[in-house]
């Protein structure tokens, strides 16, 4: 399978390199505005192989999307202090457009992971985007609150001295400052993490 990650930052580069260890790709193009970054990370991720999943990793441009199942978008300004972020959602939802217009025209039928903070404005924006170009809303997607509930599991993790991947507990809501943790369903290894804290005599 190939994917498309455009954007060849932190989450860019880190996505590129899950996916590559992941074994679920045989093939990986990166775009950046900043070309030079893109190869840079791309070879820095070749390195790796000889000691994981056979891919073909390379920075390339847009036209290099043809064939992609998948691409990610992890492209755009972070946020400055101070900054609010319906500003940074002006400057990012500008980016969004000029890569949508040239996702829906390369690769019509591909799924779309949104990355781009704020991630769920911006997921609608080009959802609306994507309709302009006859792009199906269905295929793309925004990360949400996934990192937000991994960190969760974490902490949680850390406190009760269980490993993260036994618990099940979720952050709902916007990525962002009106996020919902839901306390009431958390679960450890099946177990209502009330019950869970008074049989094993834990604070919390």
């Amino acid at each position: 399978m190939k994917v498309g990650i455009i954007g060849s930052g932190m989450v860019g580069s880190t996505s590129a390199y899950a996916i590559m260890m992941s074994k679920v790709a045989n093939e990986i193009v990166l775009i950046d505005a900043n070309q030079k970054r893109a190869i840079a990370e791309a070879q820095d991720i070749q390195h790796a192989i000889p000691f994981a999943h056979a891919t073909n990793i390379y920075a390339g441009n847009y036209e290099k999307l043809n064939g992609a199942k998948i691409i990610v978008i992890a492209a755009g300004a972070n946020q400055k202090p101070g900054e609010t972020r319906l500003q940074l959602m002006d400057k990012n939802s500008s980016i969004l457009r000029d890569i949508m217009s040239q996702i829906a025209i390369i690769v019509p039928k591909a799924i779309i992971l949104i990355a781009t903070n704020p991630v769920d404005i911006l997921t609608h924006i080009s959802v609306c985007i994507g309709r302009e170009y006859g792009f199906p809303p269905e295929r793309i997607i925004g990360t949400g609150t996934t990192l937000d509930t991994a960190r969760f599991r974490v902490l949680l993790g850390n406190h009760l001295g269980v490993a993260p991947n036994h618990i099940h507990a979720y952050v709902i809501g916007e990525h962002g400052d009106s996020e919902v943790l839901t306390w009431s369903k958390i679960e450890i290894g099946g177990i209502p993490l009330e019950d869970f804290i008074y049989h094993r005599n834990i604070e919390f």
